[in-house]
């Protein structure tokens, strides 16, 4: 193929129409990407874990979802916030993860329909729209609009100065060796996609690129396996300092990713002929010049992949738990609230939100420990995986209120209607533990970030009340659980030398504050501490007092809910 010297290129310009336009389309994604996770809410969460309780619906919705906010990788982040807070579990995730491969080419067919001609009045009608309108939701779909103006505009220029560089004979020259050396394409991918920090981006550039003709199929081909392992960057750097299970999600992400590439970089050759018969029958003639013919590659390399995995959910999930074992969260058992119970065994149904309590309880201690190792440890690890529980709570809470009221919805006898007020007024104790220990958590952050200094006999105080607290929440949890009113009786005595304990220790912190030679500068903050970790103790006092009472002793409002 003939290559033209360019004789007068403005290289000031091609460059800042290649990088500027490559900013603009970045942009321009990232805005469409934002307005509409805006538009979806908090809804977002809500949909995943309602409705990924299978592989199939997970890929599925994985498609979807990422289909909509047009990025795979805010679609994983996602699903790694929802895995560890356990809302999700990993085999939901990895179906998601699928999906999401699959919904990330939707950008790439987009960008093949060549409608930048019309990316001007599309920014028109966006900005109109951000501009003219109060509503926020409006204004976000503004936002969508002119987010996807300005992907089409951002690779028009870029596309524009990509034409003059084509004719370069060593610009030429390089896109030709990737036609000729598969690996090399691969790597260029790979890095490309690893420094953009996005496949739709280098895969929209490919598209350009081959559209002048400069670069051979087979080579474009070896660029999208490449760009489809750099995408997993983006993944492992949001898990970088993150729990086991974030780590574990992003790793079935690059296995997903590494596994298809090497499989089609093996298979490049018959896959090759294989696009060029399908672009041939879809687009015609001229598919070595259409960028659907890249589209077409890249939405086929992720549907095969899906097709073959999709068997081999279980062992995806068995090797990335060997190959990162879990040292820094709680392992809870996975209860599933058996909706078919409520009405054929009442008795069995609350054997089975019991279970889910007990799963509750065990978040509840990790928190404590999580608070506990941040306060007096210096462990800021600790302090993501105590927020990480109280998500957990709070989605448990919820799932085990609703089950608890539809068993109370069921004909039953005094004893049962007593169990189900007991266990809903438990689950909101352990909910609100939660909320004390999320206080106290954002006491110990604000401590360490104005560097406040911490009176030694204030830690010694502290240490103690977490020692007695630790000790009230375990028998809390066993007397209730066992019924053991011994351990109940225990635990009441012991929530009157807690109440003690803290009004001498709000006594004592106000002779240091009171001393000009004491350094101790932490004020409230200390009366705050000490008024969460009371409520906690309360909050035990509560379950030892269901176990020792017949009846249902208090929190009365929540029956109204039965």
């Amino acid at each position: 193929m003939p290559f033209m010297f360019l004789v007068d290129i403005d290289w000031k310009v091609t460059i800042f129409e290649i990088v500027g336009g490559l900013g603009i389309f970045l942009y321009g994604i990232n805005l469409m990407s934002d307005a509409l996770k805006k538009i979806a809410g908090s809804k977002l969460k809500l949909f995943l874990e309602k409705t990924t309780n299978t592989p199939l619906k997970g890929i599925l919705v994985g498609i979807l979802l990422t289909a909509i906010i047009q990025s795979s990788s805010a679609t994983t982040a996602l699903l790694v916030g929802l895995v560890r807070a356990g809302l999700m579990t990993l085999p939901q995730a990895v179906g998601v993860i699928f999906g999401a491969n699959i919904g990330t080419t939707v950008t790439s067919v987009l960008i093949s329909l060549n409608i930048g001609g019309y990316a001007m009045p599309i920014m028109f009608v966006g900005a109109f729209m951000i501009f003219f309108f109060r509503k926020k939701k409006v204004q976000n779909f503004g936002r969508v609009f002119f987010g996807f103006g300005m992907l089409f505009f951002g690779l028009d220029t870029m596309g524009a100065a990509l034409k003059q560089l084509i004719q370069l004979p060593a610009f030429a020259q390089v896109l030709q060796n990737v036609g000729e050396s598969p690996i090399l394409g691969v790597i260029v991918g790979v890095v490309t996609t690893a420094i953009i920090q996005s496949s739709s981006a280098t895969i929209g550039i490919l598209q350009q690129l081959y559209s002048t003709g400069g670069v051979p199929l087979i080579g474009a081909i070896a660029i999208v396996l490449g760009d489809n392992i750099g995408t997993t960057v983006t993944s492992i750097m949001a898990s970088v300092g993150g729990s086991s299970s974030a780590k574990r999600t992003a790793l079935v992400h690059v296995l997903f990713n590494a596994f298809g590439s090497i499989l089609f970089l093996i298979l490049l050759t018959p896959y090759t002929k294989f696009i060029t018969w399908l672009s041939e029958s879809i687009v015609g003639p001229d598919y070595l010049t259409n960028k659907l013919t890249i589209s077409l590659a890249h939405v086929s390399f992720n549907i095969v992949t899906v097709l073959i995995l999709f068997w081999f959910v279980k062992q995806m999930v068995w090797i990335v738990t060997k190959i990162i074992p879990a040292h820094d969260q709680i392992e809870i058992d996975e209860i599933v609230l058996d909706k078919l119970l409520l009405k054929s065994s009442p008795d069995l149904a609350l054997e089975n939100a019991k279970k889910a309590m007990m799963n509750m309880g065990n978040v509840a201690r990790g928190m404590l420990e999580f608070a506990y190792n941040y306060a007096f440890e210096n462990d800021d690890k600790a302090f993501e995986l105590g927020e990480q529980c109280e998500e957990m709570l709070d989605s448990m809470d919820d799932k085990i209120h609703n089950y608890l009221v539809d068993i109370g919805a069921n004909d039953l006898s005094d004893s049962q209607i007593q169990r189900v007020a007991k266990n809903i007024d438990t689950i909101t104790d352990l909910e609100r533990i939660g909320d004390h220990f999320d206080n106290l958590f954002e006491f110990f952050q604000e401590r360490k970030e104005k560097k406040m200094i911490l009176h030694q006999a204030t830690k010694d105080e502290l240490l103690h009340l977490f020692s007695i607290i630790r000790e009230q929440l375990e028998k809390a949890l066993r007397c209730y659980f066992n019924d053991d009113r011994d351990l109940a009786l225990e635990i009441t005595k012991k929530e009157e030398e807690i109440d003690r304990l803290v009004k001498n220790y709000r006594r004592n912190h106000l002779n240091r504050i009171n001393d000009k030679f004491n350094e101790e500068n932490e004020a409230g903050f200390y009366v705050d501490i000490l008024s969460n970790i009371e409520r906690i103790g309360d909050h035990c006092n509560n379950m030892a007092v269901n176990v020792l009472s017949k009846d249902f002793a208090h929190h009365a409002d929540d029956l109204e809910h039965l």
